[in-house]
């Protein structure tokens, strides 16, 4: 019985020494619990989930719509490329182009039917029909009835022109332009494009400086409008009321591009 007692005795001595040593390789640390202390709380800033990374990535990513049905439009004329609109005025006008005839649009109206009303357009012979070039002309009559660019000369001779109708929206089926007025003026009737090679500075430049030296009455300037051969120009362009051999111009620069 002795003997028996003094091995069961051993054999638990040999049992705590094992735990005990477990313990001691352990460092001494007692098992994490589920609750730790808040001093061995750490703070983590949570990342988007898959469905969230994804949904910005959509949003970030979707494609303009113009608010102009350019579809329908170009079903009825494939000419009409672009949009003109001028907040708190009248203009608000399909541009087109004629490839291979440039005086179409002299004479006929934005369905392509004969008329003396013409339509808002510009040239393929110096334009691209996409408002790329450093500078797009758009020609439109100035109709006795106000209609075209009758009223263009108009309202853009009044001393709060610039401010008042300072900005010019066009709009294409995949982007719109934000144009910024910073001339309006009395012009010779020289053709701009041929004249002025715009992808050079120094004749670029010389046109900036034969709009800014015009001193005539209804002539505006506006000198908050920094203009460089850089800049992409929109020019309007129309008769001069009284003398059909001149033009009045309204030059803007675009200031902001909408894809």
């Amino acid at each position: 019985m002795k003997q028996r007692a003094l091995i069961i005795l051993v054999a638990i001595l040999g049992a705590t020494c094992i735990v005990l040593g477990i313990f001691l390789l352990r460092g001494g640390k007692q098992p994490e619990t589920a609750d730790p202390t808040p001093e061995a709380t750490a703070t983590v800033t949570p990342t988007a989930t898959p469905e969230a990374e994804s949904s910005a990535s959509t949003d970030s990513a979707v494609p303009y719509v113009s608010p102009i049905d350019f579809a329908s439009l170009q079903k009825e004329n494939p000419d009409i490329y672009a949009w003109l609109y001028i907040p708190g005025t009248e203009f608000d006008f399909p541009i087109l182009q004629r490839a291979g005839d440039d005086d179409y649009y002299l004479t006929h109206d934005s369905d392509g039917n004969d008329n003396s009303m013409g339509a808002i357009f510009s040239e393929s012979s110096y334009n691209d029909g996409k408002m790329d070039d450093p500078a797009t002309v758009l020609y439109g009559h100035q109709m006795l009835a106000g209609t075209m660019f009758g009223k263009l000369q108009q309202v853009y001779s009044e001393s709060n022109a610039l401010t008042e109708h300072g900005d010019i929206t066009v709009y294409l089926p995949e982007k719109e332009l934000h144009y910024k007025v910073f001339a309006a003026v009395p012009y010779d009737n020289r053709h701009i494009l041929y004249t002025y090679d715009f992808t050079s500075k120094r004749r670029y430049n010389a046109f900036l400086n034969s709009v800014f030296d015009v001193r005539e009455i209804g002539a505006q300037h506006s000198t908050d409008v920094s203009v460089t051969p850089e800049d992409k120009l929109l020019i309007l362009s129309t008769c001069l009321q009284g003398n059909s051999h001149r033009r009045f111009l309204v030059v803007a620069k675009c200031v902001d591009e909408v894809e």
